[in-house]
């Protein structure tokens, strides 16, 4: 007795796992068939839509894309604000010897910033921390100017005040020590196969622009030079290259003409 009834509860037992299995089965199915359907509808909904609605599709996504791009030149905006104040904080430092806007100070020692490559600074900020610059015995100034460098703590901290001084006005320098135009320009004939006709600088040559440098910076450095205070550092591959140009010159007369000849060129393309 208790055998048939066994019997007739698993009967009714698969009976209904069948129907349940019959029931999912058909359910997916119809599932996947929809979600099928749906990508087909899309494309042939869309070939078959009036020209308006292609357009304020098109509108829709363009407007998206010009509000993205927003978002991404504000940021970038904001990037170079911060940039931008972090460099000029960092100046203050330097602006008490080479001025408010990098125009240099005579009585300081300090030649004008502005209007020199971003290169070029970088690289001597570099030299003056590594002290391949600022650590000879006879560099009264460059050991003056060595402290300076050494509070830019990263070569991020370099590149905030380099960005900064590049955006600064240029003057042009004027002239102090009476040296002879004319006789500078023949001497200057050997300096433009890298400096460039104008002064301008070449960068693929390693030799920075001379044009807006005051020309009393311009003979110190030239003294520097072919007496071994620039020059010598192992280190100092660029400034190797420069010292026998510097040799030869004769005197301090001919470094004047020089310095004459180049400030004649400030401003020149």
């Amino acid at each position: 007795m208790n055998q048939s009834k066994d019997l007739k509860t698993r009967a009714s037992d698969e009976s209904f796992c069948s129907l349940l299995v019959g029931f999912n089965f058909i359910f997916f199915t119809c599932l996947l068939a929809f979600m099928l359907f749906l990508p087909l509808q899309a494309v042939l909904s869309g070939s078959d839509a009036p020209h308006g609605t292609d357009a304020s599709h098109d509108e829709g996504v363009a407007d998206a894309s010009h509000g993205a791009a927003a978002e991404v030149h504000a940021a970038a905006g904001a990037v170079e604000t911060i940039t931008h104040a972090a460099g000029k904080a960092a100046y203050m430092v330097c602006s008490t010897c080479h001025g408010a806007e990098g125009e240099g100070n005579t009585a300081l020692n300090a030649p004008a910033l502005a209007g020199q490559q971003d290169w070029y600074l970088k690289r001597q900020l570099i030299k003056y921390k590594d002290g391949v610059r600022g650590t000879h015995p006879d560099d009264i100034y460059g050991m003056q100017m060595r402290p300076m460098a050494m509070m830019l703590t990263d070569e991020a901290k370099i590149d905030e005040v380099v960005a900064y001084i590049a955006q600064l006005p240029v003057t042009a320098p004027l002239p102090t020590l009476g040296g002879d135009v004319a006789k500078g320009a023949a001497s200057y004939a050997l300096c433009a196969a890298c400096h460039g006709p104008d002064a301008e600088g070449n960068v693929l040559l390693n030799a920075p622009a001379l044009q807006n440098l005051p020309d009393w910076y311009i003979v110190r450095q030239l003294q520097n030079y072919k007496s071994g205070v620039r020059g010598t550092h192992p280190k100092d591959i660029e400034g190797m290259q420069m010292r026998p140009m510097a040799m030869v010159l004769a005197d301090e007369q001919a470094m004047k003409d020089i310095a004459a000849f180049i400030n004649s060129k400030a401003g020149a393309e």
